[in-house]
């Protein structure tokens, strides 16, 4: 934010140096990023009048010119053809610098002294927007009246000094001069001036002229229109103009110049339309439609979408609302009637259309950062003053304004002991009063609290923590002693047993090959019908964004499967066949929608895997990788029915009974909305469940003193049942101290295997610890369990 300091004169009394002021800004929580001395740009040129000319003795195309520069008469050699006897001209005197850097001093043209130069506009880095005649091909000739020997920077008006203030993004009230002053005002304990908005108006109405209608509320919560009719097209008075150059702001004219003037000044973004443009005298704000096209003041033309906010009048938009106006509706030097335009729209929503259209202005970044609901009304007298003032126009009585209580006053009380607990130091109460004060923060003591009445402007003040910052950055950061803490106790580093755990997931993971990714959290609520998943699927419960970039990113994942498809079909789609990837992230399940609470959070694991060889087993073998290395055995593959997986090639995965996560093939369908024309699997486990079960060493068990007895088993199973179910009938009726181990070995459909069964062989083993096992003990082992899986699942020894 540049501020010249002859602006924030207007409003605050400086009677220090800049380098000061911009020292005690620092101190207050402000950067100073410059101090822009304008004069610096061009030094010791003055204005000067030519009173002889002579033809140069030694060239046909040089002038021998004296001139006075009011201290003495010089003697200046210039090739330029178009000066004559009393033209003021600025004059380069020995040792000047001019803008590019060139510096100029005396010298000799072919025989002749030369007592510095006579200056052209494009030397001084002037155009005919700076000065009329700065574009001539030649010297500039200046005006008749200016003074002879003053410096060119005050003819110009380019004496200013100017602070360039950075401005952090939770102070937008800061972002305007008025704002930069009540700051300065607080460090300085000087009082501020608000700015001069009174005015007289006709008795017209402008309610009989004109009609405003807002039809979205939310994009648009104030807007105010006032009406000025005799309006005299003109330049804007040179103060106006210099300071609006000082800031950057080319001048134009004087009613577009108002608008500029008064965005830099009070931070509010105006816009002025040509009253007899309006068609059907009537102006709505609305959202465009879809096909809608504007041309913009810059010339360029617009295809609009529905979600952008437009100002439009009975036929067509007229501008982009909080952005640009169109080139139909602007200011032009016919102009009789024009209507001010004094708004408030959505932020969000000036940045989405802004980015959409690449379409930026001064407007747009002030309402992107953030307007009070005070500025319309401030901003919009203030034009009407100096419209009054200059004697540019008549002002209409009345004000449209769709939502004059929108401004509610807003008190926070607080315990000034809460406050010095926060500070960690005891500030004394009546100081405390005095900085709230000063900052425009009404504040009295009742009994043992501060009674703070928040001004509109301070929308960034919420609670007791903002108050104690407020307070000590005017106080004195350096005014808090270092101390230890009251309890301090010495500890050891270390991570967080679960986040070690998640880095040695990840290096299990590395080391078997994987690559592990990151993707937003964010994703399209379209995900769920690329999976396949149900209307009613809990998954579909997701947690809105209120203020999306776009519909891509506008809730928050409830699976990480989406992204992980995502992936690999970005990867498959660049020619990638084959690939390993995981990613370990939260998903966010709400407690119930709309929100009253925080969403539930739960780190999960995602595996995916397609190409090469790859196949179920290979993800299975590569979940069995991890759970062995956190020590968990008692895993358990279930048969599972999911949307997005393949019926017969998925299961969910127990530990200990409880469901941790699953398993399997994505449903082909699936894959192709993907792009993937590969087999692809997929695993999600989540972490907190499979962490609880982890452990960190496992129980000493010594050697067996015995031996042990193994009998290998071919049966015959039923289609539909697993190979979990019939070792889970095993484990169960056999007797747990004899039984060591059931593994299966072989799985087999095909020639010999009757139609609707699968022979699964399987090794059982038992060993006692404390004798040699007999054959008959086994055998009765056995036989209890091939009962057992007859009588469940009508399982078979086969043959």
């Amino acid at each position: 934010m540049k501020a010249p300091i002859s602006w924030l004169q207007d409003f605050v009394k400086i009677d220090i140096p800049a380098e000061a002021l911009a020292d005690k800004l620092v101190h207050s929580g402000f950067e100073v990023e410059d101090i822009i001395r304008e004069s610096d740009n061009i030094r010791n040129v003055v204005t000067g009048r030519v009173i002889a000319t002579e033809r140069h003795p030694n060239s046909d195309h040089l002038w021998i010119c004296q001139v006075n520069v009011k201290t003495a008469t010089l003697q200046i050699v210039t090739g330029a053809q178009n000066v004559k006897v009393n033209d003021i001209v600025p004059v380069a005197l020995d040792g000047a610098q001019l803008p590019d850097g060139k510096r100029i001093y005396n010298g000799e043209l072919r025989g002749v002294k030369s007592l510095g130069m006579l200056c052209g506009g494009s030397e001084l880095g002037l155009t005919d927007d700076d000065y009329e005649g700065a574009s001539v091909d030649g010297i500039m000739i200046m005006r008749p009246d200016t003074k002879v020997g003053v410096d060119i920077n005050e003819v110009l008006g380019r004496t200013d000094v100017i602070l360039d203030v950075s401005v952090t993004a939770n102070r937008p009230d800061c972002n305007s001069i008025l704002g930069i002053a009540r700051e300065i005002g607080a460090v300085l304990h000087k009082p501020v001036k608000m700015p001069v908005t009174s005015y007289t108006a006709t008795p017209e109405r402008i309610f009989n002229m004109l009609d405003v209608q807002v039809e979205d509320g939310d994009l648009c919560p104030r807007y105010m229109a006032k009406a000025v009719k005799n309006i005299k097209i003109t330049q804007s008075p040179k103060i106006m103009q210099d300071r609006l150059r000082a800031v950057g702001i080319k001048p134009i004219n004087n009613i577009v110049d108002i608008t500029n003037y008064i965005l830099i000044e009070l931070g509010q973004p105006m816009h002025a339309f040509d009253y007899e443009k309006i068609a059907g005298k009537r102006l709505v704000v609305r959202r465009a439609t879809e096909g809608e096209t504007i041309t913009t003041l810059d010339n360029t033309s617009h295809a609009l979408e529905s979600d952008m906010l437009v100002i439009a009048d009975a036929e067509k938009p007229l501008a982009v609302a909080g952005i640009m106006g169109g080139l139909d509706s602007g200011i032009s030097d016919n102009t009789n009637t024009i209507i001010f335009e004094s708004a408030k729209f959505a932020r969000d929503n000036i940045r989405r259309t802004s980015r959409k259209l690449n379409l930026k202005s001064d407007s747009s970044a002030r309402f992107e950062k953030g307007i009070d609901f005070l500025s319309q009304a401030i901003a919009i007298d203030r034009a009407l003053t100096l419209i009054q003032i200059n004697g540019w126009g008549t002002i209409v009585s009345g004000t449209i304004d769709t939502n004059m209580n929108a401004v509610k006053p807003r008190t926070i009380t607080v315990p000034y002991k809460k406050i010095n607990s926060v500070l960690g130091i005891k500030v004394p109460t009546d100081k405390m009063v005095s900085i709230l004060n000063s900052l425009q923060i009404k504040t009295v003591v009742k009994g043992k609290k501060l009674e703070c009445n928040i001004p509109a402007f301070r929308e960034d003040i919420e609670g007791v923590n903002d108050l104690a910052e407020e307070i000590i950055r005017l106080y004195g950061y350096n005014k808090i002693k270092s101390t230890l803490f009251a309890d301090a106790r010495q500890t050891m580093g270390g991570r967080e047993v679960n986040r070690s755990r998640e880095d040695l997931l990840k290096r299990i993971l590395t080391a078997k090959g994987a690559d592990e990714i990151i993707t937003y959290s964010f994703i399209s609520p379209k995900t769920f019908d690329l999976l396949r998943l149900d209307k009613n699927d809990e998954l579909r419960r997701a947690v809105p964004i209120m203020n999306p970039l776009g519909e891509d990113v506008s809730i928050m994942r409830t699976t990480l499967v989406g992204s992980m498809l995502s992936i690999i079909g970005g990867n498959y789609s660049k020619n990638n066949k084959e690939g390993v990837f995981f990613e370990t992230s939260k998903v966010f399940r709400p407690k119930t929608l709309p929100l009253t609470d925080f969403p539930v959070e739960t780190e999960t694991l995602s595996v995916g895997m397609y190409g090469g060889d790859c196949d179920f087993y290979s993800l299975k073998g590569l979940l069995d990788s991890v759970f062995q290395a956190f020590k968990i055995d008692k895993t358990e593959y279930r048969r599972v029915k999911i949307n997005y997986l393949h019926e017969g090639r998925s299961a969910e995965i127990f530990v200990e009974g409880e469901s941790v996560g699953y398993l399997g093939e994505v449903y082909p369908d699936v894959s192709e909305a993907y792009g993937i024309d590969a087999r692809v699997y997929i695993a999600e486990i989540n972490l907190e469940k499979l962490f609880s079960f982890a452990k960190d060493h496992r129980e000493f068990k010594a050697l067996p003193k015995y031996p042990a007895i193994s009998r290998d088993l071919a049966l015959l199973v039923k289609d539909g049942v697993s190979s979990d179910q019939v070792v889970a009938v095993i484990r169960k009726v056999t007797n747990r101290k004899l039984l060591e181990s059931v593994e299966i070995f072989d799985v087999y459909k095909g020639q010999g295997v009757p139609k609707g069964n699968t022979s699964i062989a399987l090794t059982v083993v038992f060993r006692a610890p404390d004798r040699t096992l007999t054959d008959d003990e086994v055998q009765a082992e056995i036989d209890h369990a091939l009962k057992s899986m007859k009588r469940k699942y009508r399982v078979k020894l086969r043959v």
